[in-house]
């Protein structure tokens, strides 16, 4: 039975860092996750079809959650290609590089294997990719920005 799970965290503010979880009595992980994202976790498939699957705290966009704008999530070719609702009009597909959502609270990106179901430690080219989109400067203070950009606009309408 597997007792650790290598992961990423992509914290509110900070570039993605390793981590590794540990299995509880169980050899289940659903706490130590749960513990990486402050509360209940929910699956954001979108983001990279599943390779990393990346949690969030399900209720981190509710008042009172504690939980800060972390990253804005923009749509990609493959989103719009796929038929993603615009959230600005859910009539029509997404447009490439429309914001699509804003993720609030800490994320956690762990590898899977669809042939077993199974959680998997992360592999390195999932590693990348999450470094890649979520590493940079702009990414790490795109949730505030778009959180404050929405606020601002709701105060002018």
């Amino acid at each position: 039975m597997k007792t650790t799970l290598e992961a990423v965290i992509v914290p509110v503010g900070e570039k993605p860092y390793p981590k590794t979880l540990e299995a509880d009595e169980n050899g289940s992980f659903l706490r130590a996750l749960q513990e990486c994202v402050g509360g209940h976790i929910e699956p954001m498939g979108y983001l990279f079809d599943d390779a990393p699957t990346v949690y969030c705290n399900e209720e981190g966009k509710l008042a009172g959650s504690g939980c800060r704008p972390n990253r804005a999530i923009y749509a990609t070719e493959a989103m719009a290609n796929a038929g993603y609702a615009s959230p600005n009009d859910p009539s029509r597909a997404v447009k490439p590089g429309e914001l699509y959502d804003i993720v609030f609270g800490d994320m956690v990106c762990i590898g899977f294997d669809p042939e077993t179901g199974e959680d998997r430690d992360i592999a390195a080219e999932e590693r990348e990719r999450v470094t890649k989109r979520f590493g940079s400067r702009e990414s790490i203070e795109s949730g505030y920005l778009e959180a404050l950009r929405i606020q601002l606009a709701g105060r002018h309408r």
